[in-house]
């Protein structure tokens, strides 16, 4: 690996953690206001999506970026792709692995387990999952170097 491909995975990474914040304060405002799981879900990733797609258009991939219908359709299609990922880490947390509210409640301290619920728990072992295929599809497909 290429000293610039190391600088442009940590632009990434950096990047991916604005996402995550974005993305779960989303998430858990309509979780816990709202009750939505899946939904939460979807649009909070949805919110990650445009802080992605601002900074690392202009940012990490600066010089492969071309703002073409291409690059933008690229993206969606791979983002899509990794919110697929994540939906289904998630189905798989909840149902056969059983990671519920009384789940939680049961392996945290009290004062945690009111704010920290199933949900939580399950989508962050889904985000990174999401993380790695996100970033080997922007890498590969979307911001591809130019000719």
């Amino acid at each position: 690996m290429k000293k610039t491909d190391i600088l442009q995975f940590v632009k990434f990474a950096v990047v991916g953690a604005s996402n995550t914040v974005v993305d779960f304060l989303v998430f858990q405002l309509l979780n816990l206001t709202l009750g939505w799981s899946y939904l939460a879900q979807v649009i909070g990733y949805s919110a990650g999506i445009l802080n992605s797609y601002c900074w690392n258009s202009r940012w990490t991939f600066k010089q492969e970026h071309d703002s073409s219908v291409r690059e933008m359709t690229a993206f969606l299609i791979v983002n899509l792709a990794s919110l697929g990922v994540s939906l289904g880490v998630l189905w798989l947390c909840k149902n056969p692995l059983g990671i519920t509210d009384a789940w939680v409640s049961s392996r945290l301290p009290e004062v945690l387990s009111g704010f920290v619920k199933g949900d939580t728990v399950c989508k962050l072992i889904a985000t990174p999952c999401a993380i790695v295929v996100n970033f080997i599809g922007n890498k590969l497909f979307v911001f591809q170097k130019k000719q």
